[in-house]
This record gives structure tokens, C-alpha cells and sequence, in this order.
């Protein structure tokens, strides 16, 4: 398959992930999911290789995401428990006062996101 039989594929693969996910209000994941295999498909991916590959690039994503989201999630639940975040949110929109309390606030989920990751 040529290069511009690849690229106008992949732009039409494109198109139907964004119309399965804006206007058929399709969960993004499953979106997703169709988008991909359309586009392996309609560029002569054997199916079963498909599908291989599908599983090992998400299988390995996936593991790692898990650990990351997972301690994250630990860590997260420990500063809310213990009332850090909260006093953090406080203390900064002392410090940056009432008129800015979205920057304080956008700084405390910084903060906290890099705290937990």
C-alpha cells in the first residue's frame, strides 16, 4: 500500500474515532478500540496479528499505567485521610488571596500531582 493510501486511511480512522466519540457519545476507550482495529484492517493487517498486537502495545501500557495509577491512588488517599491536601489548598489561597484562588487551587493539584507520581 503506498503512502498516501496509509496517511488518507489513518485521517479517515481518525474522523471515525472523533464521530464515535462526539456526536455517538461512544465511550472514548471503546472508540478507540474500533478506530484501531478499522484502521489495521483496512490496511491489511492479518486479523489474528491484529489482534496480537493490540494486546501485547496495550498489555505493556497497561501493566505500567497500573502501578503508576495504583500508587498514586495510595498516595492520593493518604493526603486526603490526613488532611494535607486541604491544608495545602488553605495555605496557599492565604497566600495568593481570595481574587486568585484558582491559581492557589491550580498550584495545589500541581503540587499534589507531582507529590503523588
Amino acid at each position: 500500500m503506498s503512502s498516501f493510501g496509509l496517511i488518507l486511511i489513518t485521517i479517515i480512522g481518525i474522523g471515525v474515532l472523533l464521530y464515535l466519540i462526539m456526536h455517538s457519545k461512544m465511550q472514548a476507550f471503546l472508540a478507540l478500540l474500533i478506530a484501531s482495529i478499522l484502521i489495521g484492517l483496512f490496511t491489511g493487517m492479518d486479523p489474528s496479528f491484529l489482534l496480537e498486537t493490540m494486546e501485547s502495545g496495550m498489555g505493556g501500557t497497561l501493566g505500567f499505567i497500573a502501578i503508576v495509577v495504583g500508587l498514586g491512588a495510595m498516595f492520593g488517599e493518604m493526603l486526603r485521610t490526613s488532611g494535607g491536601a486541604e491544608r495545602l489548598a488553605f495555605t496557599l489561597v492565604d497566600k495568593f488571596g481570595e481574587k486568585r484562588s484558582q491559581w492557589a487551587l491550580g498550584l495545589t493539584g500541581s503540587l499534589l500531582q507531582f507529590l503523588c507520581f
